[in-house]
């Protein structure tokens, strides 16, 4: 899966055509925005997978391979979205923060959970 793929949803979810002629600004931003919503979502991916995801420390382009794990994707997709229409539409914007967060919350709790005993530090 590539940057692309992410970028393509956001887009569609915020009604854009993602090669539209005057998205160029978008796709810009969007280059950024991955970055940092893929670093903020780097310790789901670790957690779910139990490796540590491993990506530039940077991204030049939306050619770039997406460096978590696919169940990341869309919720990446909702981020981008709502990060996207901020300045543009902010009921489209609250939205998809919405689903953003409902998102990630389903994420969360399909993570597989541990249980074990509470270790006494203090005897």
């Amino acid at each position: 899966m590539l940057l692309s793929d992410i970028y393509n949803t956001a887009a569609a979810l915020i009604s854009e055509a993602p090669d539209g002629a005057d998205n160029a600004d978008l796709q810009e931003k969007a280059v950024f925005l991955l970055y940092q919503i893929i670093s903020e979502l780097t310790p789901l991916h670790n957690a779910a997978t139990g490796e540590e995801a491993d990506y530039p420390s940077s991204f030049q382009s939306l050619d770039e391979t997406f460096p978590l794990c696919d169940g990341l994707a869309h919720v990446c997709s909702y981020k981008l979205a709502y990060l996207l229409s901020a300045d543009e539409n902010t009921v489209l914007y609250t939205v998809l923060r919405g689903e953003y967060e409902n998102a990630k919350k389903s994420f969360i709790d399909a993570l597989p959970a541990v249980i074990t005993g509470v270790k006494n530090v203090y005897p």
